[in-house]
């Protein structure tokens, strides 16, 4: 059987504990694993100060040493790394982030874009700087897309972006939704949405200004008198401190944090799930994850969210504007019958295209056909 080389920033310590744990992370972890099951031998490589390699039960971690180079030109040493050690003709290289990809001549490539990251709002009011800032991101996530590897997509807003600037015919795409790894029966979706004298809303998302905290966090607070609501922010980042002050007084606001094996357990705790994001999305874990859970989800109408949300049959997708959210949450709030209609739309819609093993079929099959 073929290795598998995966390229990716650094994600292990030397004694093998994880550094880093957000979505990219997960999907690298369950790739490994799905990959390995099938007989395959996977490889991460990393950077690191020192060179180092130990074994975990599906992948081998390489630490290289990336000597002079800083930031992601690193990937330039790990791709050296690999070319030593991969065998040109039978083993496959994956990039795990699109931002990684090195054009290696001759080997097989593949690279992963795990959706557009370039539509954050921008800082400058002024269209000119706007305008010139937008194009050289452009030019930048362009040149990442290499002619001779595969590209796995997460959803199709990057690749329909693409077709605007160049024709698609001769690329190797292949779109794979993300995917939950649990889904709650029918049996306890009718134990929670008919236990609801108090509707439980949580906001998943790391606490940073683009994630839509500043957008939301004061819509609950206007909220929160009106209606007989429980909310958890799960998460952390910077906007912490922001969320501990506004919600100080306020004991039915929940801030916490939760494990990446723990989100179906918690979002099967509550009934409405907030994605309010400003930008820098994919089919978002966190969203498949709560529809999976039995949430009905209210989400801003961003990158490949849209992908997941038909907006009126299994949830709510609004412009992300505190009009916007803030009525279509009221108007949740205030028709809890439509909310489980939607939610057990939203159930049954991803239950089969968004479920692991759909996923691992589409990956096993771009790695038969390389």
């Amino acid at each position: 059987m073929s290795n598998i080389y995966i390229i990716y920033r650094a994600m292990f310590n030397l004694d093998g504990t994880l550094t880093t744990i957000g979505g990219i992370e997960n999907y690298i972890l369950n790739l490994t694993e799905v990959l390995s099951l099938q007989g395959w031998k996977c490889h991460l490589v990393q950077p690191a100060k020192e060179p180092f390699m130990f074994e975990t039960s599906h992948v081998n971690v390489h630490g290289v040493s990336t000597g002079f180079f800083r930031g992601n030109l690193k990937k330039f040493a790990l791709a050296k790394w690999v070319q030593i050690n991969a065998d040109k003709k039978k083993d496959i290289i994956i990039y795990a982030t699109d931002s990684y990809a090195v054009n290696l001549s001759g080997y097989k490539q593949i690279a992963i874009q795990h959706g557009i990251s370039w539509d954050k709002p921008r800082k400058a009011n002024n269209s000119f700087i706007q305008f010139t800032s937008s194009l050289l991101n452009h030019c930048k996530y362009l040149s990442y897309i290499k002619n001779n590897s595969t590209l796995v997509c997460v959803d199709h807003n990057f690749i329909n972006w693409y077709r605007t600037w160049f024709n698609v015919g001769n690329k190797k795409v292949k779109i794979i939704y993300n995917f939950y790894n649990e889904k709650i029966s029918n049996s306890d979706f009718e134990k929670k949405w008919n236990n609801n004298s108090e509707i439980k809303i949580i906001i998943a998302r790391r606490f940073v200004d683009y994630r839509g905290i500043d957008l939301i966090a004061p819509i609950i607070k206007r909220l929160l008198p009106q209606h007989k609501i429980q909310v958890s922010f799960a998460g952390d980042g910077p906007l912490k401190p922001y969320l501990e002050s506004l919600f100080a007084n306020d004991s039915n606001v929940d801030i916490m944090q939760y494990g990446p094996d723990d989100s179906f357990k918690v979002h099967k705790e509550h009934h409405i799930a907030i994605i309010p994001t400003l930008g820098s999305e994919g089919t978002s874990l966190s969203m498949i994850e709560a529809m999976a859970a039995g949430c009905m989800v209210l989400s801003s109408n961003i990158g490949g969210l849209s992908n997941l949300i038909i907006d009126g049959y299994n949830g709510s997708l609004v412009m992300p504007t505190s009009q916007d959210m803030e009525q279509a949450l009221s108007s949740a709030l205030n028709n809890v019958d439509l909310c489980k209609k939607l939610a057990k739309n939203g159930l049954n819609s991803i239950t089969l295209p968004c479920a692991k093993d759909t996923w691992s079929k589409g990956w096993i099959d771009v790695i038969n056909n390389q």
